[in-house]
């Protein structure tokens, strides 16, 4: 049986941690959006495996519940709610397959991600490392950049967020903390 709780303990965390340590490391980077986009599918399976819907784990329904969900569809989902989670997936894929050729993800090669420096106050407020060192970068086309690091980091809260609504349907406790009475 999936458990959510235990793969962000045992996996995500310390590869998080791994990375957080050697932040300019593509191997560690790439190993970090590997664990985080195989988070999402836990969730899925766990949440399917106790009969709960994942996407009433979302908190929204405006395309409806999809026919014949997967933890794939359920990805693509929470990318609709998560920025980062959906930059970490097109990573994931892009690293998975070299180039994506369907759809429109936002990273299509998994060149796009590399490990530079970026100028002492050229980057955005809140994200990435001071100092101007050698950090992981996705670069768009057009030229712009964003942190990798600060993407995944976003991604796991969201996906933390959801494990813990998943414990509590689970276990049968509101958002409160109390026992439901139904």
């Amino acid at each position: 049986m999936a458990d959510a709780k235990k793969f962000n303990a045992e996996i995500v965390k310390p590869t998080l941690a791994e990375f957080d340590a050697e932040f300019s490391c593509l191997r560690r980077a790439f190993l970090a959006v590997a664990v985080v986009d195989a988070l999402a599918a836990q969730i899925f399976a766990q949440a399917h495996e106790n009969g709960i819907n994942p996407f009433d784990l979302l908190g929204w329904h405006e395309d409806g519940y999809p026919a014949n969900a997967n933890d794939s569809i359920f990805r693509h989902r929470l990318a609709e709610n998560c920025t980062g989670f959906g930059l970490v997936l097109d990573v994931a894929k892009a690293n998975k397959h070299a180039v994506l050729t369907r759809g429109a993800p936002t990273v299509k090669r998994s060149d796009q991600v590399v490990s530079k420096s970026r100028g002492y106050g050229l980057g955005r407020y809140g994200q990435g490392r001071f100092g101007g060192v050698r950090q992981i970068m996705i670069c768009f086309q057009g030229g712009e950049e964003v942190y990798l690091e600060h993407q995944i980091l976003e991604a796991h809260q969201s996906l933390s967020e959801l494990i813990e609504l998943l414990e509590k349907r689970i276990h049968g406790t509101s958002s409160d903390g109390n026992r439901d009475q139904t």
